[in-house]
């Protein structure tokens, strides 16, 4: 219960923090909201593959962890958060060098592709931070930290709504929102794999005087 609940809250506040955001790009038409829908979709390419590496590590990091395994810990937090990040920079680059033939697979209103273009060339710049924030977050939970990441990331989701609406205001419209997510998935992507250097780092120097 203790570690389980922190990861349910975050999961419950992220669905009501975008059923907000839903809300402020409906009131920009039709063609934004399928946007949304469907660029969620293309962007699962990318974290489908990092949750799938985050179970992993998180299962490994338990294993080596309560083994007393810290090297391997660490080895395997930075070589899943290598492949994931060169994945999510590769993804990333795809999204904004090709965004029209992207979205034109999709869309064929001119309006609309051109919605779907502004969306996938300014999140193609946060996926590899995204990646990493996942990535890391099976690492931090796999050490037991649930807490821990799920105040990081309500923190920052939650603070979308607001940078949201101010950016969407003062002159950025639709783009505003798509920067809002962004900017957070590049702050959240920094702080988890800091997080992770802490955390890691404080579990050894536990293990270390444990064993004496």
């Amino acid at each position: 219960f203790k570690i389980g609940t922190p990861a349910a809250l975050q999961g419950t506040l992220y669905c009501v923090f975008s059923m907000v955001l839903t809300r402020m790009v409906s009131g920009f038409g039709d063609g934004a909201i399928a946007t949304q829908r469907v660029g969620g979709q293309i962007e699962s390419i990318t974290w489908n593959v990092a949750d799938g590496f985050a179970a992993a590590l998180n299962a490994f990091t338990a294993q080596n962890y309560g083994a007393g395994k810290t090297d391997r810990v660490k080895k395997g937090y930075y070589l899943s958060t290598l492949i994931i990040a060169v994945w999510g920079t590769l993804i990333g680059i795809l999204f904004i060098l090709f965004p029209r033939e992207i979205s034109g697979i999709f869309f064929h209103e001119p309006k609309t592709v051109a919605t779907a273009i502004g969306y996938l060339t300014i999140i193609g710049v946060g996926e590899p931070f995204m990646c990493v924030e996942i990535v890391s977050g099976g690492a931090i939970s796999g050490l037991g930290n649930t807490r821990l990441c799920s105040i990081i990331s309500i923190i920052f989701t939650g603070s979308r709504v607001p940078l949201a609406y101010y950016l969407s205001h003062t002159g950025l419209g639709l783009s505003g929102i798509w920067w809002a997510l962004t900017i957070t998935s590049i702050c959240k992507g920094l702080l988890f794999f800091l997080a992770f250097q802490t955390e890691s780092k404080k579990r050894a120097d536990i293990s270390i005087h444990s064993s004496f």
